[in-house]
């Protein structure tokens, strides 16, 4: 494809999704939401979704469509799990300003002084700083060893730090320079990158001397009270909704899986979990019982860290809708399509997860929002 034809349809895309947005309904009442929610289901072949709407503590509407199994016919209920995908990245980001803020570390300090091996961009002596991984500017890509890592049916057998070590070390058996790294000065560039954040994970391991996981049921999970969610697939006893991929004018569904990388997208949870977690960042951090931030690191997390790179980039947070002052996040893995996000100033947001691969939920979310805030 030449490059005039490829602007051209890039512009023509852009056009499009522009004109759909323009063509979108005005929405006056939960009614009228839901009905324009099963329509998209029914135009995008979404299996089943689950959507939250809340403003502060208070659940403003909350509703389950479609089948979580669609071989078995079981409709979905409030108990089925979601693979969250990138919105996981949340998690990972809230456990390592928790160790922030409790003083092991500033956010420009450089990881190597806590990790347990050395990462090094090739051909540049820029060293890579916590603020760099919580931004996608730290040049660490995302190889085609990852491809490798997806284990179906069951949690991944190889340890995250011992896959770590051996995909950004010279010498490790998923080492590949051209692959693994970004031809590019750390903190110069913004790229998204799932193995950056799969290393906040060993970093939260090594400064806090527990297992990841575990970690994140001590300090975050367990305090807020998200029982029905998880980081592996051996301590799930609750029912998860089936992923699906659609091919050649049917479903198929996958196996449920588990990626060696799993600090970066593999935490599986409900919308209700997940507005436990969103609520109490809308709150400062803390809802005078609970205090998972502080105020200061939650503004920090909404607010542009690399202006003169990426104006939308906070700290493991994004700017997901401008001009209704969205931050949040959205994820896609097989099978799943997963999109939350609030409003800062009037602490009204939503939750959207599906068990369907290439979803598209951006104007679902605006128009979610805008039902919460006329609520």
């Amino acid at each position: 494809m030449n490059l005039f034809k490829m602007k051209f349809l890039i512009l023509l895309l852009a056009f499009s999704m522009s004109a759909c947005k323009d063509d979108a309904p005005e929405i006056s009442n939960i009614d009228e939401f839901d009905q324009y929610v099963k329509d998209e289901m029914e135009a995008q072949d979404i299996p089943a979704l689950s959507v939250l709407v809340f403003r502060e503590s208070e659940v403003l509407h909350e509703r389950l469509f479609g089948e979580a199994n669609l071989e078995q016919g079981t409709p979905l209920t409030a108990e089925h799990l979601f693979l969250q995908a990138s919105i996981s990245k949340t998690i990972t980001g809230v456990a390592l300003l928790q160790l922030h803020e409790d003083g092991h570390f500033q956010l420009d300090d450089p990881i190597n002084e806590y990790l347990p091996f050395e990462v090094k961009v090739p051909d540049q002596s820029t060293e890579i700083t916590f603020r760099m991984l919580l931004t996608h500017t730290s040049a660490i890509a995302d190889g085609s060893a990852l491809d490798g890592e997806y284990y179906y049916g069951y949690d991944s057998p190889v340890a995250l730090d011992d896959f770590m070590e051996n995909y950004l070390m010279p010498g490790g058996t998923f080492y590949n320079a051209d692959e693994n790294f970004h031809d590019f000065e750390p903190g110069t560039q913004h790229e998204y990158s799932n193995m950056g954040s799969a290393l906040i994970g060993v970093l939260v391991e090594a400064i806090s001397g527990k297992g990841f996981n575990a970690y994140c049921k001590a300090n975050i999970f367990g305090p807020l009270g998200m029982d029905d969610t998880f980081w592996r697939l051996d301590e799930i006893s609750q029912p998860i909704a089936t992923p699906y991929y659609f091919d050649n004018g049917s479903h198929h569904p996958i196996d449920h899986y588990t990626n060696t990388d799993y600090p970066n997208g593999g935490l599986r949870s409900t919308t209700r979990d997940l507005f436990k977690f969103l609520r109490i960042l809308t709150l400062g951090g803390s809802d005078g019982n609970v205090q998972l931030l502080k105020p200061a690191t939650v503004q920090a997390m909404m607010t542009p860290q690399i202006p003169n790179i990426d104006d939308e980039m906070g700290l493991h947070f994004f700017i997901m809708d401008k001009a209704n002052g969205l931050w949040g996040h959205d994820g896609g893995e097989q099978g799943v399509s997963t999109t939350m996000a609030f409003n800062p100033d009037d602490k009204t947001g939503a939750i959207i997860l599906t068990n369907f691969s290439d979803s598209e939920l951006d104007e679902m979310l605006r128009q979610a929002y805008l039902l919460g805030k006329g609520l």
